[in-house]
């Protein structure tokens, strides 16, 4: 009993080492201490084997590994021996190309201050004529004039590059001088290509069935401007290119500068509605006014055509004014001038309301303009004081609205009422020389009556 019980640690610790040690290996179930003994030994040994050749491995290991590191040491001997003599070779090759470039400069002499000239010449050329009209028509001198710019000064420019530099700045001088028509591609507003005549006035202004053109300079093609200028200026460039004669023709002289600002300028129907609602109240009386101008200056123009007959031809038509006058001096019998007159004034004072019918109207029209026109004012000082107040007077365009509404209101006021008022003028002056004939024949008639009498 005491025998197996001291057995009972060593088991225990062996199966215990056996299995943190050797875990792929399938042990055989131990019923005996005998076999338990027996299987501990046998696995001790396959152990000691395996790790014999494992010693045996790493010492094969560490050899080639020797080697592997005295082979590279070897090679960057090698490279470092070879990093030397190319430093040397670098060094003396930087020295000998300072010497052959100090000798190059005093061969040069004068033709080196000779080719910085013609670089910086081919350079600026080239900034003129990418911006040019000409482009179009000559666009391989860019690449040329481009690869003279940036020529080193090794390169030297040969007799034919001088002299085609030399030409191209006078072919651009002597195009500039000249009105030229062609035939390329315009790229449209919607970004399609047509092909159609150009005509080219010098460097100043392109234009094609009347309508001016801009050189898009990175892609060297021509488009129609956004907006053209007025149909008068238009007319003059459709009418050169379709004619051979001296034709007068508006010219840019800045290249496109100018007429960009043309373009940009505000036309009346935008001055209009800069003024606002105020503005377009203002039209709506000028017309109103017009309008009621018109109707009475035809019915006074129809009524003074039938007067004018009817003096001529003293055929006088039964429901007109001078009729009625006719009519009651012929009915007339009676021995009294005054029941008369009496009666030839009812007449008189019947005709005259729609001889003045609707002028005062005119005339509150022509007083009303203006004064809307002030109220447009105001209302845009308003709206400027308001933005000077949240933004300040940094920036003027802030303002401009405001302003705009208060100048432009006071125009339209003033352009309102200065023509009602010469219609109303017209319209009264027409009415009252009507009445003045129909008082002129009453006065006749009862002149005749006093002679009779």
């Amino acid at each position: 009993m005491n025998k197996n019980i001291y057995l009972l640690p060593f088991l225990v610790f062996s199966v215990n080492a056996q299995e943190a040690n050797s875990a792929p290996i399938t042990e055989p179930v131990i019923t005996d201490l005998d076999l338990l003994v027996e299987s501990v030994k046998t696995t001790a040994s396959i152990r000691a084997k395996e790790d014999r050749a494992r010693l045996n491995k790493f010492l094969s290991d560490k050899n080639n590994q020797q080697n592997l590191l005295d082979n590279i040491k070897y090679k960057l001997k090698l490279e470092e021996s070879r990093s030397e003599r190319l430093t040397k070779q670098y060094e003396d090759n930087d020295a000998e190309l300072s010497d052959l470039e100090e000798q190059l400069t005093l061969k040069l002499g004068s033709f080196g201050e000779l080719f910085g000239i013609v670089r910086q010449t081919a350079g600026e050329s080239k900034g003129q004529f990418i911006l040019s009209l000409t482009n179009i028509e000559y666009p391989n001198r860019i690449e040329f004039l481009g690869d003279l710019a940036e020529r080193k000064s090794l390169d030297l420019p040969t007799t034919d590059e001088l002299e085609r530099l030399w030409y191209e700045i006078l072919n651009e001088l002597n195009q500039s001088g000249k009105v030229k028509s062609y035939n390329t591609d315009i790229l449209t507003k919607s970004g399609e290509l047509v092909n159609q005549d150009v005509l080219r006035i010098g460097v100043f202004n392109s234009v094609s069935n009347g309508n001016y053109l801009n050189l898009v300079t990175e892609q060297n093609l021509l488009e129609y401007l956004p907006k053209q200028p007025e149909r008068s200026i238009r007319r003059s460039a459709k009418k050169l290119q379709k004619s051979d004669e001296y034709v007068e023709i508006f010219v840019d002289p800045t290249r496109g500068s100018l007429l960009t600002k043309l373009i940009d300028r505000a036309t009346f129907l935008q001055r209009i509605n800069q003024g606002g609602f105020v503005g377009y109240v203002i039209i709506i009386i000028l017309i109103v006014g017009l309008v009621m101008g018109a109707i009475r200056f035809k019915f006074l123009y129809e009524e003074a055509n039938s007067i004018n007959k009817e003096l001529k031809t003293n055929k006088f038509a039964e429901n007109s004014i001078l009729g009625k006058l006719n009519n009651i001096y012929s009915a007339y019998a009676g021995n009294n001038p005054e029941e008369l007159e009496s009666q030839l004034e009812d007449i008189l004072a019947k005709a005259t309301p729609p001889l003045e019918k609707n002028l005062s109207v005119i005339k509150l029209l022509a007083a009303v303009a203006p004064l809307l026109g002030l109220l447009g004012t105001v209302i845009g000082m308003i709206e400027t004081f308001q933005a000077i107040t949240l933004f300040g007077t940094g920036d003027p365009k802030l303002m401009a609205g405001g302003i705009s509404q208060a100048l432009v209101t006071t125009m339209l006021g003033l352009i309102a009422a200065v023509p009602l008022l010469f219609v109303h003028n017209i319209l009264d002056s027409r009415s009252r020389s009507i009445s003045q004939v129909y008082e002129e024949q009453a006065i006749g008639l009862l002149a005749l009556v006093s002679i009779k009498k």
